[in-house]
């Protein structure tokens, strides 16, 4: 991480972009257990249709646009304020729309997909000075929790998911604020899994209980690049949460609302869907 950190602030975009490259073309011809995994979860979202030689194109492109979104995070953590709050286009809705909530008094919860540079997407939306209280993963890794310290830097209050964490971010969506989290983090060791590309898959439930629990408006976001235009964050509508009575089955059915959502999120770049671990349980093409 702090290599990455170095390479970013150093080396011009050309070198960054060609180290990727070759990073990931070893990859690609080492195989190791990793590429296995993202040559898995392309293959659930291709279809049995897609041949060998496209997955194996696809997953080292996925390889490649990893090292390209890491280099570009780096290399915008050195540049003035006005020059980040550039690097990736937020629509002027979302903006409008979380003032407008706030105002309103609803607490907003914010997905996130792992679609392209969702870091550098989130860099920027920490800047608008919106106070987000950022839901990451639990007991971080030295790597994750060095992420961490920079996303407090841009605005964040980052909190690990503990149980003192989530009761804090039930607070703050019943008392009208923001809560940022991942909607896309596989957790093999919940109980419940949901369709995802036609077959039960490790998604999280755990931002549909938050959104049944708080009654908080839930925005799904997710980061695209495009060649010569760069980044540039898609939003859903606000999604209502619907509600029976019976709360498993509400839990089930939102999160496969949610699940359809993602789906369409992942269908436009799924070469761009940084998932390294694997989606789905007994996964082909292991290795």
């Amino acid at each position: 991480m702090r290599l990455g950190i170095f390479l970013g602030r150093h080396v011009p975009r050309r070198v960054g972009y060609g180290l990727s490259r070759f990073v990931a073309a070893a990859i690609a011809r080492r195989k190791p257990q990793i590429y296995w995994t993202v040559r898995a979860n392309l293959r659930q979202i291709l279809g049995p249709d897609a041949g060998d030689e496209t997955l194996h194109e696809m997953t080292r492109h996925v390889f490649f646009h990893a090292g390209q979104t890491y280099y570009d995070f780096f290399n915008a953590l050195g540049q003035p304020p006005e020059v980040i709050a550039t690097a990736v286009h937020i629509p002027k809705s979302l903006i409008a729309h979380l003032k407008a909530e706030i105002e309103r008094g609803r607490g907003i919860l914010l997905l996130a997909s792992h679609i392209s540079n969702f870091d550098l997407a989130g860099l920027v939306i920490g800047m608008q000075g919106f106070p987000i209280q950022m839901l990451s993963l639990a007991n971080p890794e030295a790597g994750f929790q060095l992420m961490n310290y920079l996303r407090a830097k841009s605005g964040y209050e980052v909190t690990p998911i503990t149980p003192d964490s989530l009761r804090a971010a039930i607070r703050r969506l019943k008392n009208g604020g923001i809560v940022l989290t991942g909607m896309d983090r596989p957790i093999p060791e919940d109980r419940m899994l949901i369709e995802f590309f036609g077959r039960q898959a490790y998604l999280p439930v755990g931002p549909v209980r938050l959104a049944l629990m708080t009654g908080a408006a839930v925005v799904m976001g997710s980061c695209y690049h495009k060649p010569g235009e760069g980044y540039a964050l898609q939003i859903t509508a606000p999604v209502e949460m619907v509600r029976t009575g019976d709360r498993r089955q509400d839990i089930l059915t939102n999160a496969r609302r949610l699940a359809v959502i993602l789906e369409d999120h992942v269908r436009v770049r799924p070469e761009q869907w940084m998932m390294f671990h694997p989606f789905w349980p007994d996964q082909e093409d292991a290795g």
